[in-house]
């Protein structure tokens, strides 16, 4: 049957595995191979001229590099809701649909991993405050001196996308001044300012504060292969969790049947042992044998019982409350298949294509480019360019020098002679994307590695299952004969209990050889990146058989 189950697994995922926003990520994922970068031993100026602006993020005029979309945020609740501690319910059902279901909507390890989407958009929030409109006033009065004055400025300015700045202003000032203070006195309705200023050389296609906006959508789209990565490992570990349940019942029913056998015997010898065809020592070894097994029956209801336990951590209520399983709720394993080879390379395709840590890794490299260009961009000389203009309105002064419109031209420069700072950041930068290509590579090694291995073990169980099967047959043959025997007083009690105890011990291997499979099989789905969107068709088959 895991011939078929593999197959659902490879064509159930490539038809429509895809289909849910949280897979986007891995369905779609950017190329993940950095491009190269020049040596460390190079000069630092040839750091410089060489850097890679790879991916770099979209400036504002045309002959700036492209880049992420500059979007405003959204906004989201971030109100707490205090609730009290859930107390687990009894009398539920479960099953494997109902395990990925309560997984993806209520299990709390998800819900921590999607309340990262809050604080990715407060991330983004808090760097978009640095284009906000900031509002600059001044007041002074110098009511007790020999120039009696008071004075008012107010002025609005933002950074812009641009790297510049854009202000507009209003000051007034009335009554005596001192000479030198003369560009304080205003005509009676005050002076309206405006003022621009353009970077012409750093900051022109990025800066300090496009770079953290940047960085901060980029993080922002980070958190979702995260939270499929969350999702994946708390699907894997409840449905592990649910086949340890099923396979800790079949073990009960193991021990109920080993028990019955012994305590319906024991009516057989009383009575055997009345007409004088069994030793009464009988009656005393069956009665040994029924309280040992019944010893190992209480032993297999108590990991029932943790088992359960352990399963309501991942099965819950609608309000996410856990769910404790009925000791007396009865389910079995479905029918198994050992699968192909011929898939294995599907698989590994599937599974770099579809895991959620390289498409992390990938935009994390995104990120690294835009601190690499904006180390480059520290290099560069700081040279700004601006205008600020003035007119005064309403009567004029006593000199009458202020109604005239006031127009300035300013140029700055500023520029460190050894740009080591910049220097080192660029090589800091270059250093950090060497070890995320090294990084990048081993988790793709490592993806391989963990689906082959998670293969081989999904094989290795199914064909110890048939194995096992053939064995419990066996045993079962082995102790209806030594039970005719018995009957017919060729065999001993002893003999008897030794079959049967066999007979046992096969059907365990047996229950523990499907839960392997089956906790494989949940490892193998892991392994490809599977989320509990793409089990529901895959597991839908499975359910049909329980």
């Amino acid at each position: 049957m895991a011939k078929q189950l593999l197959l659902m697994i490879a064509l159930g995922v490539a038809a429509g595995g895809c289909r849910s926003p949280r897979q986007q990520f891995a369905c779609n994922p950017a190329p993940i191979h950095a491009a190269s970068n020049p040596p460390v031993e190079e000069t630092e100026e040839a750091e410089v001229t060489q850097a890679s602006y790879e991916d770099e993020p979209a400036a504002a005029s045309a002959g700036e590099k492209a880049g992420p979309k500059l979007q405003q945020p959204r906004e989201l609740s971030t109100e707490i809701i205090e609730t009290p501690p859930p107390e687990p319910q009894a009398n539920s059902d479960p099953s494997v649909l109902a395990i990925i279901t309560s997984v993806r909507n209520h299990f709390p390890a998800v819900r921590q991993a999607e309340a990262s989407r809050i604080i990715a958009s407060g991330e983004q929030l808090s760097a978009w405050g640095a284009f906000d409109r900031k509002l600059d006033g001044y007041s002074n009065a110098q009511p007790l001196d020999y120039y009696e004055n008071n004075w008012h400025k107010y002025t609005i300015k933002r950074d812009t996308m641009w790297g510049g700045q854009v202000g507009a202003g209003y000051k007034i000032g009335r009554g005596s001044f001192e000479p030198w203070y003369k560009e304080r006195e205003t005509n009676d309705g005050g002076e309206f300012q405006l003022s621009l200023f353009a970077p012409i050389g750093r900051d022109w296609a990025i800066d300090a504060n496009r770079a953290a906006l940047w960085r901060a959508q980029l993080e922002q789209n980070r958190v979702e292969p995260f939270i499929r990565s969350q999702l994946i490992l708390s699907v894997r570990d409840g449905l592990q969790a649910y086949w340890m349940w099923v396979a800790a019942g079949e073990n009960l029913k193991i021990a109920e049947g080993l028990l019955k056998l012994g305590v319906d015997r024991a009516t057989y010898l009383k009575r055997q042992v009345e007409l004088g065809e069994k030793a009464e020592i009988d009656i005393v070894d069956n009665r040994r044998i029924i309280v040992s097994r019944e010893a190992k029956l209480t032993a297999a209801k108590q990991k029932l019982t943790q088992a359960a336990a352990k399963l309501s951590l991942y099965f819950r209520d609608d309000s996410g409350m856990p769910l404790l399983v009925d000791d007396r709720l009865e389910s079995s394993f479905p029918e198994i298949r050992v699968p192909e080879e011929a898939t294995l390379g599907q698989d590994l395709e599937l599974a770099i294509s579809n895991r959620p840590e390289l498409a992390e890794l990938e935009i994390v490299r995104r990120q690294l480019a835009v601190d690499s260009r904006q180390a480059v961009n520290e290099t560069r000389a700081d040279v700004d360019a601006g205008i600020f203009v003035a007119q005064d309105v309403g009567a004029p002064t006593k000199d009458d020098d202020k109604s005239e419109l006031e127009l300035n031209a300013i140029a700055t420069l500023s520029v460190p002679l050894e740009r080591r700072k910049a220097l080192g950041k660029v090589r800091q930068v270059r250093g950090k994307q060497a070890q995320l290509r090294a990084k990048t590579q081993f988790a793709e090694d490592k993806i391989v590695v963990e689906v082959q291995v998670a293969r081989a073990a999904v094989i290795a169980a199914a064909e110890r299952v048939e194995q096992n099967r053939e064995s419990v047959e066996l045993a079962q043959r082995m102790q209806e004969a030594e039970n005719r025997l018995y009957e017919e007083g060729q065999s001993t009690l002893f003999q008897l209990n030794l079959r049967e105890q066999q007979r046992a011990e096969a059907a365990a291997d047996l229950v523990a050889a499907k839960r392997d499979f089956f906790t494989a099989l949940a490892e193998y789905t892991a392994a490809l990146g599977l989320d509990g969107g793409d089990l529901v068709s895959i597991y839908q088959g499975i359910a049909d058989q329980l």
